[in-house]
């Protein structure tokens, strides 16, 4: 269908800016619209005074966190056609308002979303907003999760930090790694005047074999008892929080499973290298579908750019930067995809003959790369894989080679 109107939205969380245009480029219409059910009204009455109707209206509307998320799902209830862009996309196209200016102004972002549409409305398919509320769970669920990583992680680095107050002998004799035992035996003796205290037996039940390296660990301490016992409360604090974020991250966990597309999930951990948890990720980040996005090698390219591994080249006349992942896409499945290719050079001969080749040269003037560089190569051999078996719906086989 024709469209006769291009609405631009740029959306932040007290006010939304906004601009109708004509399919022509002439602009209607500029202001801000409240996020609200008053601003809604307030787009209905607007729309209706230009003689634009949602059907026969593209919208282009730039992805602002979650803030955009409501209008997008409204629009498109109402039967209007929207695109979500990432504000770089939008900040890239340089129109004759824009090419003296360069300043970070709603009005110039608006006017940038509209002449966009106007300019690449057949190009932005892949951009095409489509309701999926059980994927942006699954977005919101793996962000809590990777939250509450994040938190235990700082937990555990200040647990060891007042442990090294408290009772350092725990970390001399390497039973502060196993959490289970050492929470044990700082509930029954949180310093080492008191671990010294107790029977022999209650000692070797509690520490194991490693008894022996605690009670001799003990015994050398120079930490002080009393200041021990006055910074005991602290690190029990810290310990019982860190107890509630473990039991938290495996309710995450729990409740993240059953909402994964089984099928999707499959294929992806047939792949060498791709576990459960890396699957888990790729499957909540990568769209259900890649209709729109092109050949199957410009799919590659795009799901590069998704997760910011996509080179960033850096030149100016004769002088040439250092080539860098550009880092601006998903970093969780940015991660995802290092770490599959890292775990495939142990469990895949083709992986990791490919690495050694890459970090020896090919002995024809090709310099050797690094760690990182290899790394880097194998990771987007690992997304061509990824991609080839997601498009053809079909689990991934290694390939055979007949004996010589």
């Amino acid at each position: 269908m024709t469209k006769n109107h291009i609405l631009g939205l740029d959306i932040a969380q007290p006010t939304a800016v906004a601009q109708l245009d004509l399919a022509n480029g002439t602009k209607c219409w500029r202001g801000t619209l409240a996020t609200s059910q008053a601003g809604w009204h307030q787009l209905a009455t607007l729309l209706a005074a230009h003689g634009a109707q949602l059907s026969t209206t593209l919208v282009v509307v730039e992805a602002t966190g979650v803030y955009h998320l409501p209008w997008a799902e409204r629009l498109h209830a109402a039967g209007a056609e929207v695109y979500v862009l990432n504000p770089l996309l939008a900040a890239r196209l340089q129109s004759a308002a824009n090419a003296l200016r360069e300043h970070k102004t709603d009005p110039v972002d608006v006017h940038r979303l509209c002449e966009t549409g106007r300019l690449y409305a057949a190009d932005l398919a892949r951009f095409r907003y489509r309701p999926e509320p059980a994927r942006q769970g699954l977005k919101q669920l793996d962000h809590a999760r990777r939250k509450l990583r994040t938190t235990l992680t700082n937990l555990k680095k200040s647990v060891r930090s007042h442990l090294e107050l408290v009772f350092p002998a725990l970390l001399q004799a390497n039973i502060a790694a196993d959490t289970a035992r050492a929470s044990r035996i700082l509930a029954a003796a949180p310093t080492a005047g008191a671990w010294r205290a107790l029977p022999a037996a209650a000692r070797a039940k509690l520490a194991g074999v490693k008894h022996a390296d605690l009670d001799h660990a003990c015994a050398d301490t120079l930490a002080d008892e009393t200041l021990a016992h006055a910074c005991v409360p602290a690190l029990r604090a810290l310990l019982a929080a860190e107890q509630a974020l473990a039991a938290q991250l495996r309710e995450c966990d729990d409740v993240i499973a059953p909402r994964l597309p089984a099928e999707r999930v499959a294929l992806i951990t047939s792949l060498p290298g791709f576990g459960e948890r890396t699957a888990a990720v790729l499957a909540t980040y990568l769209p259900a579908s890649f209709e729109g996005w092109g050949t199957r090698k410009q799919i590659v390219a795009r799901v590069q750019a998704l997760f910011g591994c996509d080179p960033r080249l850096r030149q100016s006349g004769k002088w040439t930067g250092k080539v860098k992942l550009s880092k601006r896409g998903i970093a969780a499945g940015r991660t995802a995809l290092f770490q599959a290719a890292f775990c495939s050079l142990a469990t895949d001969e083709e992986n990791a003959t490919y690495y050694a080749q890459l970090r020896t040269g090919d002995g024809q003037g090709r310099r050797s790369k690094t760690h990182k560089e290899a790394m880097v190569d194998v990771m987007r051999k690992q997304l061509r894989r990824l991609v080839a078996v997601l498009c053809s719906n079909q689990p991934f086989v290694k390939k055979t080679h007949a004996a010589a």
